[in-house]
């Protein structure tokens, strides 16, 4: 009973921790591009994956939300 308790409270804080970290890369993501050309096709590209990502976010589908900014992050990187 215990250890189900304690697995329960991991996930919920995991959860809230995806939560507040989507937001953050999001607006990180969207500064970013805002430095470059946004005609650039690589710019278009992250700027979508940022909008998808916000969506999961309001979702509640936040690791999926996190996961899709960091590469839109990385891929305005390259």
């Amino acid at each position: 009973m215990a250890v189900t308790v304690v697995v329960v409270a991991v996930a919920f804080t995991a959860g809230a921790a995806f939560a507040s970290s989507c937001p953050k890369v999001i607006k990180e993501g969207r500064e970013a591009a805002a430095k470059m050309k946004a005609d650039d096709p690589k710019v278009k590209a992250a700027v979508a994956k940022l909008d998808e990502a916000q969506k999961l976010h309001d979702g509640g589908k936040h690791a999926d939300s996190l996961k899709l900014a960091n590469e839109a992050a990385a891929d305005l990187k390259k």
